[in-house]
């Protein structure tokens, strides 16, 4: 079939459930039945707060090399069938738009809770279904990536595969030799591969990559290894993750309390920014706050949930004094303070000196941040920050 020469953007999200499914796999498979030409597929992740999020909060898009009304078309044709194999209690929505809809859609819905009533959608579209999915769906299409992106490799299991132990070879330090452009491969750790996900999803596994070479050939060359199991499939996607497109700004603050250690080592204390917490499965994140003490200049990036600031990233900027104490007279006695500005006084023998402390200083400590397999998609990795692609 020839296709006229306009372009239009299709957007999709919501079919899948903490139980399986795939929204990912979901879109290459309709992409494939509608038989469109296409470019810049996205896999996009949203608002790690939001209130109806999928599985791993991701959307999809692409733009469509064709016409508004031969899209929209071959999208009746199909929906019905995409309905029946979303999985329970998923709201999918498609949207075709005949533009690309303004990024105001892209960045509220990754840094807040976005209303459906809040989406700007003009000029001429259409969507299929009406649930929680046109959220994710018009913000996966709205999204730019201009600033930063990064590639994923997504490559699909058979469906007689699905459910039982993924076979992928065991060299996936070799990925990091090979090709410096992946990151999160593994977990240097505990010698973990992180490209392949936990659950019983469609996914074998996603190779993650500063360009979109470095993603293709590191599959190449995986896929060539011997005890990989024989796939249903690959897409490489434009994505957000490890952008940081989450993240506003960092937040300088003093702490005011000392740490409260929770219930399986969960870390809080409040700064002059607000309460803040870190997960034990933070590591380094949740260390570094069980040691700060009331004093401490600290910065950080994290999201800010009912009131919470949930830590990301952390340092410790400006060490107060540890073991703080006042001097001791001539005479023996521990000095005491008569107030704001005035000096240090005596209570036995009257003796007078300036406002001091004396204590154990500490240097300060750079950025640290979770485990490999503890960050979020959205996260970018200091690795990232420091050597960027």
């Amino acid at each position: 079939m020839k296709w006229s020469d306009s372009m239009v953007w299709l957007g999709l999200d919501d079919t899948d459930s903490l139980e399986g499914g795939c929204t990912t796999e979901m879109f290459c498979k309709l992409l494939k039945r509608m038989k469109i030409p296409y470019r810049d597929a996205r896999l996009v992740r949203l608002w790690p707060f939001a209130e109806k999020r999928t599985r791993g909060n991701a959307s999809v898009g692409a733009e469509l090399l064709c016409s508004f009304d031969e899209a929209s078309g071959l999208i009746d044709e199909q929906w019905a069938w995409l309905q029946q194999r979303c999985q329970a209690n998923s709201e999918p929505v498609l949207i075709l738009s005949e533009s690309q809809p303004l990024e105001e859609n892209y960045w509220s819905a990754v840094r807040r809770h976005l209303p459906e009533q809040e989406l700007i959608l003009d000029g001429k579209y259409k969507n299929w279904g009406d649930g929680s999915g046109l959220i994710g769906a018009v913000a996966a299409i709205s999204w730019s990536g201009k600033d930063d992106h990064t590639w994923e490799q997504t490559v699909y299991r058979l469906p007689s595969n699905i459910g039982t132990k993924r076979m992928i070879p065991s060299k996936l330090h070799l990925l990091d030799e090979k090709f410096p452009g992946t990151f999160l491969n593994r977990d240097p750790r505990l010698n973990k591969g992180l490209i392949a996900p936990r659950s019983p999803c469609p996914v074998l596994l996603a190779i993650r990559a500063e360009t979109e070479e470095q993603a293709k050939s590191a599959w190449v060359w995986l896929s060539k290894q011997e005890g990989i199991e024989q796939i249903n499939g690959t897409m490489l996607w434009r994505t957000n993750q490890a952008c940081d497109d989450h993240i506003i700004s960092s937040v300088k603050a003093r702490v005011l309390s000392n740490p409260i250690i929770k219930e399986k080592g969960h870390c809080i204390l409040d700064t002059s920014a607000g309460k803040v917490i870190a997960f034990a499965e933070g590591g380094a994140v949740n260390k570094l706050l069980q040691k700060c003490i009331e004093g401490d200049e600290i910065e950080f990036i994290g999201l800010l949930h009912k009131e919470i600031y949930y830590l990301e990233r952390l340092r410790l900027h400006k060490p107060a004094l540890r073991k703080a104490m006042r001097p001791t007279c001539e005479c023996g006695t521990r000095m005491k303070s008569k107030g704001r500005g005035q000096f240090l006084k005596c209570p036995k023998c009257a003796n007078t000196t300036e406002q001091r402390w004396l204590g154990q200083s500490i240097e300060p400590v750079d950025w640290v941040e979770p485990p490999a397999d503890r960050r979020r998609h959205l996260a970018a990795p200091l690795s990232r920050i420091n050597n960027p692609g």
